[in-house]
C-alpha cells in the first residue's frame, strides 16, 4: 500500500471519528444524562461531555495537520514536533478532566461501576496518549535534527 494511500485511509479514519464524537456529544450525552438520578449530576454529566470533547478534538485536528505534511514531505518539521507535543497536552488534560470526574463519582455514583469503569479507561487512555506523543515528538525532534544535518553536508 502506498503512502498517498495510507494518508487516505487515515483521514477517512479521522473524519469518522470525528463524527461519531459529534454524534455522541449531540445523541448519547443528553440520551445518558436522562438516566441519572437528579437534574444537578445530569447537567455535570452533559459538561464534562462537552469539556472532554475539546483536547479529543484538538487532537484529532493536530493530527490531520501532521497528515497533511505528508503529502509536502515536511513530516520532520519543528511545526510537526510542536503538534505532538500539543497532542500530549491535550491527552493529559483529557486525563486531568476524567481523573475530576472520577473524583466526582466518589461522591455521587459509589455504586456506578461502569461508570468508573469508563472513567479510568480514559483516565489511562489520556496519559498513554500523552506518553506516546511526547516519544514521538523526541522522535521527530532527533529526525529533523538529522535532516537538518543531512541537508548541511550537501
Amino acid at each position: 500500500m502506498s503512502v498517498v494511500r495510507l494518508n487516505n485511509f487515515f483521514k477517512i479514519i479521522l473524519i469518522i471519528l470525528g463524527l461519531i464524537g459529534i454524534a455522541l456529544l449531540l445523541v448519547v450525552a443528553p440520551l445518558a444524562g436522562d438516566y441519572l438520578p437528579d437534574d444537578i449530576s445530569s447537567k455535570l454529566i452533559q459538561l464534562l461531555f462537552w469539556l472532554t470533547s475539546i483536547p479529543v478534538f484538538a487532537i484529532l485536528i493536530n493530527l490531520w495537520q501532521i497528515s497533511s505534511d505528508f503529502f509536502k514531505n515536511n513530516i520532520f518539521k519543528e511545526k510537526n514536533h510542536r503538534r505532538l507535543i500539543r497532542i500530549a497536552y491535550s491527552g493529559m488534560i483529557e486525563s486531568l478532566l476524567y481523573g475530576i470526574a472520577i473524583i466526582f463519582g466518589f461522591f455521587k455514583f459509589q455504586d456506578n461501576y461502569p461508570y468508573f469503569f469508563i472513567c479510568l479507561f480514559f483516565f489511562f487512555l489520556g496519559i498513554m496518549l500523552a506518553v506516546i506523543s511526547t516519544l514521538l515528538a523526541y522522535v521527530f525532534k532527533l529526525g529533523n535534527q538529522l535532516k537538518d544535518e543531512n541537508d548541511l553536508t550537501i
